[in-house]
């Protein structure tokens, strides 16, 4: 028996209306304006030039798409069976699917994000969102956060999706 559930990543609205125009620009940098700027006497001093000058701008556009992307129509799809717990991050590029055997799998939680303490930093996050649960999985003395980001109704409605199916 498979189960499978599907998160829809919560946006930020900012990012989903501005960053296509960061994109445009890109764009235009990449296809319009380098070309002039690279013309030379020369057609391979001119190709030589173009292609040195758009791998900074092509590395940018795609890290910038790649975040709009995932912001914007991004999903965490969970397939759960009594074998694994398969993590897949739909749209978001260079992703590859995740995979935990419930065999090693010692306890699945909800992890409290509200105050997140590091050596450096102390971070509340609970002041902006109520959105700062994570699911996690312990796993040989390593805590793996498989899901980011939910409400406390969201995590344990997924919370007892995953504890019903039998391992």
């Amino acid at each position: 028996m498979t189960e499978i559930i599907t998160i829809k990543i919560k946006p930020n609205w900012f990012i989903t209306i501005f960053l296509p125009f960061g994109l445009l620009i890109l764009i235009l940098i990449m296809f319009f304006f380098l070309p002039i700027a690279s013309a030379q006497n020369t057609y391979l001093l001119s190709i030589l030039r173009y292609i040195i000058l758009l791998i900074p701008y092509l590395g940018f556009f795609i890290l910038f798409l790649n975040i709009w992307l995932w912001n914007t129509f991004g999903k965490v799809i969970l397939e759960i069976s009594s074998e694994k717990i398969k993590v897949t991050n739909k749209n978001r590029l260079f992703s590859k699917p995740k995979e935990y055997q419930t065999s090693e799998i010692e306890k699945i939680s909800i992890l409290d994000l509200g105050i997140e303490r590091s050596k450096y930093y102390v971070r509340l996050n609970y002041l902006f969102s109520k959105s700062h649960y994570s699911i996690v999985i312990q796993k040989s003395s390593k805590t793996i956060r498989i899901l980011d980001w939910l409400t406390i109704e969201n995590a344990n409605n997924i919370l007892q999706r995953i504890n019903k199916i039998p391992r």
